[in-house]
């Protein structure tokens, strides 16, 4: 049977990305109640299955999450929003016997602002990765 990669290393990948170049701020998979201020958190959206003739490929949807006070201007969630996206040009590493194909930014999907005046941006991006018998003809 093809093994397809892991949900949970695909994760692990992006988190490591954004924990490596992102210092100064908690990277998280799930966000607990009560959490400080900045952080982010990192959600797999899905999985599809590309049509190729010489590989196996599936195109993974992410968004990446990033909460900031917003009760002084817009300045702190796009401050973030910055070093998300600039943290995601480096490439995600997958375990051994997949690759990474094309990982590309989906732009922001929203940013978003609560009662409490937390802002809350929404980046998605899409990562294919290949596996199994790849060859070129």
């Amino acid at each position: 049977m093809l093994e397809q990669l892991s949900l949970s290393d695909l994760l692990v990948g992006v988190i490591d990305v954004l924990k490596k170049n992102i210092k100064d701020i908690q990277i998280l998979d799930h966000v607990p109640k009560n959490q400080k201020l900045p952080f982010v958190s990192v959600e797999l959206i899905g999985v599809e299955p590309i049509p190729s003739k010489t590989m196996w490929k599936d195109k993974y949807q992410i968004y990446i999450h990033g909460w900031a006070d917003g009760s002084k201007g817009s300045l702190p969630i796009f401050d973030l929003a910055d070093k998300i996206r600039e943290a995601m040009t480096v490439e995600v590493q997958l375990p051994d016997g997949f690759e990474l194909l094309i990982q590309k930014p989906e732009g922001a999907q929203r940013i978003l602002e609560d009662e409490s005046k937390t802002r809350h941006a929404v980046l998605g991006y899409s990562l294919t990765v290949t596996y199994g018998f790849k060859f070129k003809i």
